[in-house]
């Protein structure tokens, strides 16, 4: 009785979501002793040291991330795919967490269903985010710049075009002009103008003011070519 009454109210909670035995504990303080014996009947998975989850069905991994209740942030190309409505399908999600323990056990429950997560940890968030629908989400602004530092430069200028209407350029240009493209000592804000500057070209007329300043090297020239060709393509 007592156990199927501890189950009752993990379920009620944290249905569809990870948990860890503080959180169980909350609740009753035999918690560790009944964990334990819930889980050798089946009725929930330790998923990773002091973290469980009782078993749900999941549409896909949006719908757990929307339903768990951890604390997190889509970043960088997962972020990306949200604003430029999926031009570049990625099976890699990449996320952010404050939290390490959580962060080791989201990558053990992804592991578990045959996702791809990747997640980074720290102590405070350095990217840009907000509140989309029940997830946090990293900026349009943010995700672009992180983009274009990660080298992902399909992934920002998808979401620079199509999403254009709604940048804060200003906002923009003090986040690349600080943020250097990995391995280089490129501003990513030079990054920007330069493929802005293969747009107004492309359509043959001013899609975006910029005046070009600061050099690229021919390889990123070229890189930054083909990501921008492949966004008119289809646009």
């Amino acid at each position: 009785m007592y156990l199927e009454n501890f189950h009752s109210q993990l379920a009620k909670r944290w249905q569809g979501s990870l948990f860890r035995v503080s959180d169980a504990c909350r609740i009753n303080r035999r918690a560790k002793e009944y964990l334990h014996r819930l889980s050798k009947e089946g009725y929930l998975k330790r998923i990773h040291w002091g973290w469980y989850f009782i078993p749900a069905e999941y549409k896909d991994p949006w719908d757990f991330l929307t339903k768990d209740r951890g604390f997190k942030v889509i970043i960088k190309q997962t972020a990306a795919s949200l604003w430029n409505y999926d031009f570049v399908h990625r099976d890699v999600y990449r996320l952010t967490v404050k939290d390490r323990s959580y962060g080791k056990a989201l990558e053990s429950f992804a592991k578990e269903m045959g996702w791809d997560f990747e997640v980074e940890y720290h102590e405070r968030i350095p990217y840009e985010y907000r509140r989309v629908d029940k997830l946090f989400v990293e900026t349009i602004e943010s995700s672009i710049v992180s983009c274009i530092s990660d080298w992902s430069f399909l992934d920002a200028f998808a979401t620079l075009y199509f999403r254009r209407d709604d940048i804060d350029f200003k906002k923009l240009k003090r986040m690349g002009r600080w943020k250097r493209i990995s391995g280089t000592d490129t501003r990513v804000w030079t990054a920007l103008k330069y493929g802005c500057k293969l747009f107004n070209e492309s359509f043959g007329k001013e899609v975006f003011r910029v005046k070009i300043r600061g050099e690229l090297s021919e390889d990123m020239k070229e890189l930054i070519q083909e990501a921008v060709e492949k966004v008119v393509e289809f646009a």
